[in-house]
């Protein structure tokens, strides 16, 4: 029986493990946290469920064989929601995306509409500035898009994110009628039960061998082997979902990433936000958090209170990679040189900023090559 070896037991790892086991391989999972599922995984505070940011799935209806896959072990349920945006200058919220008739309460709402109108029908773009200038004007992109962008990136400039930005930039016309309407062609839901996706990280690794709340300290790639402080493990295949510099020790140097502190507080209220709204963002530049996620509306807990989480931006983990060149470049590098029996997927593992629908997207590929 082959042997793989996969380094995380987060979405990536769980989905990659279940697709190695139907194919009847024997299976190692690592993690050195004592718990599966990484930030995927729901806790509880005070007996109110949470994820360590909001973790709905959500992604275009071209894949919806992921939503159908998902289903079939976690009940999804279809949610309809409107996020906030809290405009300081004019201490309102406004809805985001933005909606045509928040733009209106705007005191300097004409000269909005005057930019709006003199944006060329296409423009080039080569930044994150540059793009968003292009498609809502100067002012909004100040008011909804600048400083949350800088703070949730630790940038000081905007011009500084680059990667993904080369484009040709069409205006963005303002949203009308129904704030609560997703857009078209796209899937958003949320598990059905209490403890959310936690189920699915059972299936996945029933039957897997777990080295969890354990450190590895070296990847021997060329010999497909793991070490820990302790053992060693062989393999004929590692599966990756950490991040690619790891498994060459940096030797090129260190990718850069962007991480959160999460602050939960329980308040004494049945619904802290407005009905549907789920997040309110918070673009300002005098204001450190980026995002209040109110829980019980993805999860529609009961409970006379309710647990908000206000996200922080932070070094001090790595969740999010960087949409910078740069980095960008670098891992590639890396990636490029995994050698044949090493595979890096997921977030992490590839420096791309995949979701849940990703991840099933490419574990199903992975299986049906494999």
């Amino acid at each position: 029986m082959k042997k793989a070896l996969i380094i995380g037991s987060g979405f990536s790892g769980c989905m990659f493990a279940m697709m190695l086991k139907k194919k009847g391989w024997n299976v190692t999972v690592f993690d050195k946290s004592k718990l599966t599922g990484g930030g995927v995984r729901t806790f509880y505070h005070g007996g109110h469920p949470f994820t360590y940011g909001p973790r709905h799935f959500i992604g275009p209806d071209t894949n919806m064989k992921a939503f159908e896959f998902l289903n079939q072990i976690v009940p999804m349920r279809n949610i309809k929601k409107m996020n906030y945006s809290y405009q300081q200058q004019e201490d309102f919220f406004a809805s985001y995306p933005m909606h045509i008739d928040d733009v209106k309460k705007f005191s300097d709402s004409q000269k909005i509409f005057d930019e709006l109108n003199s944006l060329p029908e296409e423009t080039r773009a080569n930044n994150f500035e540059d793009f968003w200038v292009g498609r809502v004007g100067k002012t909004l992109y100040e008011r909804f898009n600048k400083f949350y962008n800088l703070k949730a990136w630790n940038l000081s400039s905007n011009k500084t994110m680059d990667y993904g930005f080369e484009a040709t930039v069409k205006r963005k016309p303002l949203e009308t009628g129904s704030r609560y309407e997703f857009p078209k062609g796209f899937i958003n839901a949320y598990p059905v039960p209490k403890d959310g996706y936690n189920k699915f990280f059972d299936v996945a690794l029933e039957g897997c061998n777990l080295v969890l709340n354990t450190e590895i300290v070296k990847v021997d790639m060329d010999k497909v082997k793991i070490h820990t402080k302790n053992d060693s493990f062989n393999g004929d295949l590692i599966i990756s979902t950490t991040s690619p510099d790891f498994l060459f020790e940096n030797c090129w140097g260190e990718l850069k990433y962007v991480g959160r502190e999460f602050y939960k507080i329980v308040l004494p209220t049945e619904e802290v936000l407005p009905k549907d709204v789920y997040f309110i963002y918070y673009p300002n530049e005098n204001e450190q958090q980026t995002r209040v996620t109110e829980f019980k509306k993805f999860t529609q807990h009961k409970s006379k209170n309710s647990l908000i989480s206000l996200e922080v931006p932070s070094m001090k983990n790595k969740l999010y990679p960087t949409m910078i060149k740069k980095e960008v470049n670098l891992a590639e590098k890396y990636l490029n040189a995994l050698p044949e029996k090493v595979i890096s997927v997921g977030r992490m593992g590839t420096y791309r900023y995949v979701d849940i629908d990703d991840i099933i997207m490419q574990g199903l590929e992975f299986y049906d090559n494999l």
